[in-house]
């Protein structure tokens, strides 16, 4: 008995010690928004496969009646310039949906930026808080599972 009990305490220490670490991780986090009064909040995808639809999209506490406009500027490594976007919001969520039949290329670059009466936001912004596109690589989904197959075993 009292070997299972060392085991659900040995356990029980390493739980905490990782919890502690992601709070820790967290509260050093050197992201600029998390110092600034940022109103705009957006998470890039992990991953873009080649040739599927993907959502980009943005959340926001500033209320909808408040917002003249939210727009996306995007262009993948085929367009010589970045293109505008209008976006309608609902209760915060701005989305788009990208899709690769109408916008073609390898590479996608993005940014948003959200206009109200008073002041504009944009997103990404970098350490300095100046505006950071996302520039993501299109995935070969089938060389991309391929390739987690061989490090899984």
């Amino acid at each position: 008995m009292t070997k299972h009990i060392k085991m659900f305490i040995v356990l029980l220490l390493i739980l905490y010690q990782q919890l502690f670490s992601q709070i820790e991780s967290q509260v050093r986090d050197d992201n600029p928004s998390l110092f600034k009064n940022q109103r705009i909040h957006h998470s890039p995808p992990k991953k873009l496969f080649k040739n599927q639809s993907h959502l980009l999209e943005f959340i926001t506490n500033i209320p909808d009646d408040s917002v003249l406009t939210a727009t996306l500027f995007m262009k993948t490594d085929f367009m010589a310039y970045h293109q505008k976007f209008l976006l309608s919001g609902n209760h915060g969520l701005y989305r788009f949906t990208y899709n690769p039949e109408n916008h073609p290329g390898n590479r996608l670059q993005y940014y948003f930026i959200l206009e109200t009466s008073r002041q504009i936001y944009g997103v990404p912004i970098d350490s300095s808080g100046d505006l950071n596109p996302v520039d993501k690589l299109f995935i070969d989904p089938v060389e991309y599972f391929k390739q987690q197959k061989r490090l899984n075993k």
